[in-house]
């Protein structure tokens, strides 16, 4: 009798998959990267809380959708106009200083509502002129957040670096709403407003903690409409790059303004108060980390654009399983693929963008990129108007189909995305 020595030696993990689990955190191995990321922890934190605080403030004080559409829209109308300027600027100075100051902003807007709430003269008006304002502010922090990973990590750890900055981004997704649900009933919206602040206080902490690095680029010695003019210019002649913005702006325009009708949701059709808006919220906080956590996994994915492409599609489909659903525990689990579908399919949009954009046009490029957000609280003013006389779920449900039908159309008759690496 024969023994096959080998055979009884213990299994050894495959050595492509310990290198799929570095490679899933990669980017960490950069003190600066991290440190970024615990800036972007307590900033998003306070992000997402304010979402929760003021569509809830706004909601209780007009009962109207109408009225979360104006916020919504007066934080998105500055982003859609200034963000070709702030992807300019972020090209000729240096990012992390950008980021300082705005981030300085956020915590004074946020500052100035929570005293105007305690003294009783909160208006509707000052939540949609401090919402106009935080849109400015964003106007020149994402395109010079979104240009700083580049700074930060370089090319080769890009999709492994956006990937986790929306892990980053999701864990406030899952977390953050939740909490300021339950710190409205036991603290009420001042309580949470002074979280807010705090937070944003420790974000700007752990940016001024980032040495400065990089030097300014020679175009900031040319004037910023050239500099504008130039990126515009690059992209109407990038045809990959001009189709990836255009697959963007889609789904911000039709699907994503479901987000700031949520509230409408929570009170109105499952009548489940503010904890029901939490845990709405959390579910899509809870899909996205998912998606992203399979990004970073799979940031060495050579069909990226297909990957993004199914991505889209799961998003649209169950948007609209979510519209219809019948209880707010069905809804909430739709939630997790819309989550889970619309965060690779924003994430690996972002990467194949800035992964074929030479780094000197980067902060403009993606300024185009930002201008997709601006869109969406955009185009909540008219989603609001048609929940008003339709309702939400049939204005959600809409949303879905339209994405569906486009991303299927990209699908049939473009390879060249189809087939990006």
């Amino acid at each position: 009798m024969t023994f096959d020595i080998e055979s009884l030696q213990p299994e050894k993990p495959p050595l492509e998959d310990k290198g799929r689990l570095i490679s899933a955190i990669s980017s960490l191995k950069i003190r600066d990267f991290r440190l970024y990321l615990f800036s972007i922890l307590f900033g998003f934190n306070g992000a997402q809380m304010v979402m929760v605080a003021r569509g809830w403030l706004v909601y209780t004080m007009t009962d109207s959708p109408l009225a979360l559409g104006m916020v919504g829209a007066a934080l998105g109308l500055p982003l859609v106009l200034l963000s070709l300027l702030g992807g300019a600027l972020a090209d000729q100075v240096r990012k992390r200083n950008l980021l300082i100051a705005t981030q300085a902003m956020f915590t004074s807007l946020n500052l100035i509502i929570v005293l105007l709430i305690q003294t009783e003269l909160i208006a509707i008006w000052h939540l949609i002129a401090a919402a106009f304002a935080g849109g400015v502010t964003l106007a020149f922090n994402i395109p010079a957040r979104q240009a700083f990973l580049m700074d930060l990590v370089g090319k080769k750890d890009l999709t492994n670096a956006i990937a986790l900055n929306s892990v980053t981004m999701n864990v406030c997704r899952i977390a953050s709403p939740a909490l300021a649900g339950v710190l409205i009933k036991l603290l009420d919206i001042p309580g949470v407003y002074w979280i807010i602040v705090c937070s944003n206080l420790i974000s700007l902490c752990f940016l001024v903690a980032i040495p400065g690095r990089g030097k300014i680029k020679l175009q900031s010695q040319v004037p910023l409409i050239r500099n504008i003019k130039d990126g515009l210019l690059y992209v109407r002649t990038n045809r990959i790059i001009f189709t990836l913005l255009v697959i963007a702006f889609v789904p911000i325009l039709v699907a994503m303004p479901y987000q700031m009708l949520l509230p409408v949701f929570a009170k109105s059709v499952f009548h489940a108060g503010e904890t029901g808006l939490g845990l709405l919220m959390s579910s899509v906080g809870v899909g996205a980390l998912l998606g992203s956590s399979a990004v970073a996994i799979l940031s060495n994915y050579r069909q990226k654009g297909l990957l993004m492409l199914g991505a889209g599609s799961v998003f649209g489909v169950f948007l609209v399983l979510f519209a219809n659903a019948s209880s707010l525990w069905i809804a909430s689990i739709c939630l997790l693929f819309v989550g889970s579908g619309s965060a690779m399919f924003m994430i690996l949009t972002n990467s194949l963008i800035m992964e074929n954009t030479p780094e000197a046009y980067v902060g403009r490029v993606m300024s185009l990129f930002v201008m997709t957000f601006g869109l969406m609280p955009l185009a909540v003013l008219p989603a609001g108007g048609l929940a008003e006389f339709v309702g939400a779920p049939l204005v959600v449900s809409g949303g879905g189909v339209i994405l569906f039908l486009v991303i299927g159309g990209v699908y049939l008759g473009r390879s060249d995305i189809r087939q990006l690496k």
